[in-house]
């Protein structure tokens, strides 16, 4: 960023002092841009601000525009951003009619703080009006501020594309706050609205970009279902909980996290042998991918609800052999990595192009977070970005009449935005798997505690045994699951069936007060 303001700096002092009609080619590039020559247009307002300086920013919000009707969105963030930093009102207004659009393009988190921080609601017509509350929102959420979280989508349109997003957002902040039948409603709607999305993409749509939308619209409707769950557990309405897990489909990316949710809830409705049956579906080969110690965390203390400490004891020595040296390792790789947001790029990048299937524990684990959306959208600018390097070369190729040297003039200063683009990028996927390795090293730490916990407890209900006194159990039996209509249980026999995954329940009998 530095770099460009100091090129555009020299460029604009030389230029400005020796020639004065900047005004003129400035109306030559709106004039271009009425008549669709985009990139045409962009470039001559380029020109306009090196040969006057004051008209920059005016020149940046016809260049933004130009460049996101060229459909050059990467290129055109930059330009985007320096606008709403000049601080010039029109300008930055005309560059707000398009804020929206940006913001589906490229997410929210390259565009949200500049948002917050230098425009208004008054800046913003009734149609992007949405994008900046959405960009409020998402922050509120972020910083704990539920109430405006929740006042701030209230302020949207249901129009927007953004809304479903937007209810998943309002949806979690009432359900922190305890509002549980408005936040059930609102990731109701949420599913809607992604559900219709989804089959409108499917019936009117093809290509790589298609496929990027439509893994967003189902991966959104199953965390928006994931939602509804989520709040009738906190609500403990586990029955209710239960049948709405069961809506999300096994093929979904968020279902192996589902599976072990449903081993909660069955856990708190007191069926340990149901619980058990869903963690035994991580041990089948089409779940060997999936990294979740506090499965196996979830898996010992279900063996000590029934009492069964042999087999407790034996979940308790699986999870240190397993986890206690690859824990000092992820330590380390953090520690030794911690500056480096592009070795974490690069780490979360060669994980997803890997096999998901991988014996490799750190991949694994990389695996769990960099295949959702976010991450994968990231790489996907990555290579939007290249794309848009060529497209500028084949537009400034058709340009007659100038310097096509694309280290020079408007191409080459678009070469070093695209630059800077791929850094901002890079450095935002490193934070994300830099944050989430650390949030993950934290969680095994904590299971490491819990082992711990649940060692202890067998050995004080062992001592008391022996001594004679007599032991309050925490549970004094198990209960026996249920069976809806359109639920199969299988009674695990050591083999694995794709159709039978997550249905799995044990026969064991509970040994407490025995």
């Amino acid at each position: 960023m530095k770099r460009l303001l100091l090129l555009i700096l020299l460029v604009s002092t030389s230029a400005s002092a020796a020639d004065p009609t900047g005004r003129g080619t400035l109306l030559d590039a709106q004039s271009f841009y009425n008549s669709g020559q985009y990139f045409k247009a962009a470039r001559y307002a380029f020109t306009a601000q090196e040969l006057d300086s004051s008209l920059q920013s005016e020149s940046y919000s016809w260049i933004t525009i130009s460049l996101i009707q060229a459909r050059l969105y990467n290129a055109a963030s930059y330009f985007f951003i320096r606008t709403l930093q000049s601080g010039n009102k029109a300008a930055i207004r005309r560059v707000l009619t398009h804020s929206q659009e940006l913001l589906v393009r490229l997410g929210a988190d390259i565009l949200r703080k500049y948002l917050i921080r230098h425009t208004n609601y008054e800046d913003y017509d009734g149609t992007n009006r949405s994008a900046y509350l959405y960009a409020l929102s998402k922050d509120a959420l972020l910083k704990g501020q539920h109430d405006k979280a929740i006042g701030y989508v209230n302020g949207m349109s249901s129009r927007s594309p953004l809304w479903p997003y937007a209810l998943l957002v309002r949806g979690t902040a009432r359900a922190i706050l305890g509002q549980g039948n408005l936040a059930i409603a609102d990731f109701k709607r949420c599913e809607n609205n992604a559900s219709d999305y989804a089959d409108r993409l499917k019936a009117n749509s093809s290509g790589k970009r298609f496929k990027q939308l439509l893994r967003e619209a189902d991966d959104l409707e199953s965390r928006c279902i994931a939602g509804q769950a989520r709040t009738l557990y906190q609500m403990e309405r586990f029955d209710e909980a239960d049948q709405t897990y069961d809506q999300i489909a096994k093929a979904s990316y968020v279902w192996p996290d589902i599976l072990f949710e449903q081993a909660w809830n069955s856990f708190a409705r007191q069926e340990y042998n149901r619980s058990l049956g869903k963690l035994v579906s991580y041990k089948s080969p089409a779940l060997k991918f999936v990294f979740n110690t506090e499965a196996d965390v979830l898996n010992a203390q279900s063996y000590l609800a029934l009492c069964l400490y042999p087999d407790a004891n034996e979940a308790i020595n699986d999870f240190n052999s397993k986890y206690g040296r690859f824990g000092e390792n992820l330590k380390r790789f953090i520690q030794a990595n911690s500056s480096n947001l592009f070795s974490m790029y690069s780490l979360g990048k060669e994980s997803l192009r890997g096999p998901l299937h991988s014996s490799n524990t750190m991949n694994r684990l990389v695996n769990r977070f960099v295949r959702g959306p976010y991450f994968q959208n990231l790489v996907a600018a990555e290579s939007a970005v290249y794309t848009e390097e060529y497209n500028i070369r084949q537009f400034d190729v058709n340009q007659a009449g100038v310097n096509h040297d694309p280290r020079s003039g408007f191409p080459g200063f678009l070469d070093q935005v695209l630059k800077w683009r791929l850094k901002t990028i890079r450095m935002l996927g490193g934070v994300f798997v830099k944050n989430s390795l650390l949030d993950y090293y934290q969680t095994i730490i904590s299971d490491f505690d819990k082992m711990s916990f649940i060692k202890l407890e067998m050995l004080s209900r062992a001592k008391g045994r022996l001594l004679g006194r007599k032991v309050e159990e925490r549970s004094r039996g198990n209960i026996i699951p249920s069976r809806r209509d359109y639920q199969y249980y299988w009674s695990f026999n050591g083999e694995f069936w794709t159709d039978e995954l997550g249905d799995y329940v044990f026969g064991l009998e509970s040994q407490c007060g025995t």
